[in-house]
């Protein structure tokens, strides 16, 4: 399928798939009468060294999108693929699709002609039935419909056909134009015979838009080159180029603007207003005895956050629609948007008027501010504006975004508390819907000083170099949460292996003594560890001295970063700050040979310094290593791998011990 805005928007809980489903025959014809002619024709085209080294090559991908008056689509897409390296090609070489209680596919086929013409026909038996998502909804009428392509070989030419119907409750659509395969050539036709239709490029210089006209566009990229398959990358429906349509089929209310999103999205939204006694009595009992206004707020996010099992529901319009508040309430569960929907109803009832925010969430589906469209989220939220009286309780909060006077709270999380936000929130965007308009932000990102750890080591080290290590570790802000999921669940006896496991990379012949974990049982607080080991703390010996490395808690640090270039832009998540002080006890009579002076690296990626002091026999090492940037452009990415492998080779720095000198 090309509709990427269905295909390609897993995630939290919103806008989940469309289609693809019915088989015509009964079984796989081995030899056809013939292949489809669009097939034929595309596997007469000369590919010279267009594709080499891929395993395979769409020669043509054809979508013809259209739209009643009624709003019902029908799309009809074809693909033509020449098949390079059957193995490389696994994950292309299949015709899938979605389909849920507002969709269908009224047709799929797939055919495939081997180098020698023989030609193989998909049959009844080739289609698989699979749920969708399924290890994500709970309860989803979303279902995907597959064929993996039979006969596909080395040199065959494969192709598929998928005729798809139905309504999209949002009246929006996106096609996604390019793929991890080289693309010769692809072309969309959308057409919507009345009413209005707008629609909008992310990358307008690989689209060729070949005619428009009030109620049609047709659309084509070529010779495109494969999406590179990087690690740590943005979401597919951000780099690859992708067409979105937005269309009125009875009027002239396209979607044009975010304000037109907004609004729109409020209207589906406010879905009317049953009783809510029993929710007014609850927001009584949790604010009661509650200091100022923000105790109240934080006492209905932590009750809906916490007491609300997360559970998705998404049955139709309820992909897009929240349930009504007050069956959140009495059923104790629901998703992002049912959660959301309580919050916003339970602030209503202490005088606080919050809204519903839409938020493509970090490396899945993040919102691209020149394309306006509902299909672009995954995710929703809260955005509270915050009242003068509010806003010197708030103004420390990570979540506050100062200028906007807007305070972000996600209730779906059950690890952050009030004022930060998960990962996945920040620096993203986030479409806050208004009543009669909507809000295009960008979320802000924690500071440095609220996001990382520290940690203190106290060593104290044998004769021989062995010696016994004492570590405290905390975590802050995004790595806190990180942390409390982490445990969350875990034994003690869990717990233990993993502190065994860890020990193993700090020092030769580790053996783990004990741990002690604080701050697990309330998400609010901060995870303290605390963890003793013994170990062989030297790396090198000679004579009566021995080589050790002071800053041995590597662990802690970001891998070393390969030499290869990127083409795409990396994700190293959101900006953080270690904090660490070893001390290190030698033995009597010995000391370090020679002290390092002081180590200071600059970049605009961030920073790192490293101090040390010695009094006697002790050595007090310090490190403070800070990345300020949360994505690294690809024409930047050598001089960021400098910046990091850097640090990491002041961290490996060995001192030697030697018997000290009257």
């Amino acid at each position: 399928m090309s509709s990427a805005g269905n295909k390609f928007v897993a995630g939290a809980c919103l806008l989940l798939g469309l289609a693809v489903v019915l088989c015509p025959s009964d079984r796989s014809i081995s030899r056809a009468e013939s292949a489809p002619e669009w097939l034929s024709a595309a596997g007469r085209a000369d590919l010279g060294h267009f594709g080499d080294g891929s395993g395979a090559v769409v020669l043509g991908n054809w979508t013809d999108f259209s739209v009643d008056a009624a709003g019902k689509f029908v799309e009809t897409e074809r693909s033509a693929m020449r098949v390079l390296n059957r193995r490389a090609a696994e994950h292309y070489l299949q015709a899938v699709g979605f389909e849920n209680n507002d969709t269908k596919v009224t047709s799929i086929q797939t055919w495939s002609i081997s180098a020698s013409g023989h030609i193989t026909q998909s049959g009844k038996k080739d289609l698989i039935n699979e749920a969708d998502y399924p290890d994500f909804a709970v309860f989803s009428d979303d279902r995907v419909k597959k064929i993996i392509i039979p006969g596909a070989e080395d040199g065959a030419l494969v192709g598929y056909e998928i005729v798809t119907q139905g309504h999209i409750p949002i009246k929006g659509e996106r096609f996604r134009m390019e793929q991890k395969i080289p693309i010769r050539m692809s072309e969309l036709r959308v057409s919507v015979p009345s009413g209005s239709l707008r629609w909008f490029l992310n990358h307008p210089d690989r689209v060729q838009v070949v005619s428009q006209s009030a109620t049609g566009a047709v659309f084509r990229v070529e010779n495109r080159p494969a999406i590179p398959d990087e690690e740590d990358a943005p979401p597919m429906s951000s780099i690859a180029a992708e067409v979105t349509v937005n269309y009125d089929p009875k009027g002239l209310a396209a979607l044009q603007s975010w304000e037109d999103a907004g609004h729109d999205y409020h209207v589906l939204f406010d879905n009317g207003e049953k009783p809510e006694g029993e929710i007014a009595k609850q927001v009584e009992a949790l604010s009661a005895g509650k200091a100022g206004e923000l105790g109240r707020v934080e006492s209905l996010y932590t009750y809906v956050s916490r007491q609300i099992r997360y559970v998705a529901i998404e049955i139709g319009i309820g992909g897009y629609q929240p349930h009504q508040a007050a069956d959140v309430f009495k059923n104790k569960y629901g998703d992002c948007k049912d959660k959301a929907n309580l919050l916003i109803s339970m602030l209503g009832k202490i005088g606080i008027r919050a809204y519903p925010a839409l938020v493509g969430t970090r490396g899945d589906v993040e919102a691209d501010p020149k394309v306006p469209t509902l299909s672009t989220f995954d995710h929703m939220i809260v955005a509270l504006p915050v009242s003068p009286s509010l806003r010197p309780a708030v103004e420390g909060f990570p979540a506050y975004d100062a200028k906007a006077q807007i305070l972000w709270i996600d209730p779906t999380s059950e690890a952050d508390p009030l004022g930060q936000l998960p990962d996945m929130d920040q620096g993203v965007f986030g479409l806050i819907a208004y009543p009669d308009h909507g809000d295009l932000r960008q979320i802000p990102e924690a500071p440095l000083d609220l996001n990382g750890s520290q940690f203190t080591a106290h060593v104290r080290l044998r004769e021989d170099g062995t010696g016994t290590a004492e570590v405290e570790l905390k975590y802050l802000g995004a790595a806190n949460t990180r942390a409390h999921y982490f445990y969350r669940g875990r034994s003690q006896n869990d717990i233990l292996k993993v502190f065994e496991s860890r020990v193993t990379d700090f020092v030769n012949a580790a053996r783990f003594q004990r741990a002690s974990i604080a701050g697990v049982e309330d998400s609010a607080q901060q995870i303290q560890e605390n963890y003793s080991f013994q170990g062989d703390f030297s790396v090198a010996s000679s004579g009566g001295s021995w080589f050790f490395q002071p800053l041995f808690l590597s662990g802690i640090a970001i891998p070393e970063r390969g030499p290869r270039p990127r083409k795409l832009p990396l994700d190293v998540g959101t900006p953080e700050r270690i904090r660490g002080e070893y001390r290190l006890e030698l033995p009597p009579g010995m000391r370090v040979e020679s002290l390092p002076a002081k180590t200071s690296i600059q970049s605009e990626f961030g920073d790192m310094e490293v101090e040390y002091s010695a009094n006697a026999n002790v050595l007090v090492a310090t490190e403070i290593l800070s990345f300020t940037q949360s994505r690294i452009p690809p024409e930047k990415y050598p001089a960021f791998r400098d910046f990091v492998n850097s640090c990491l080779r002041v961290r490996q720095l060995r001192l030697r011990a030697v018997k000290a000198t009257l």
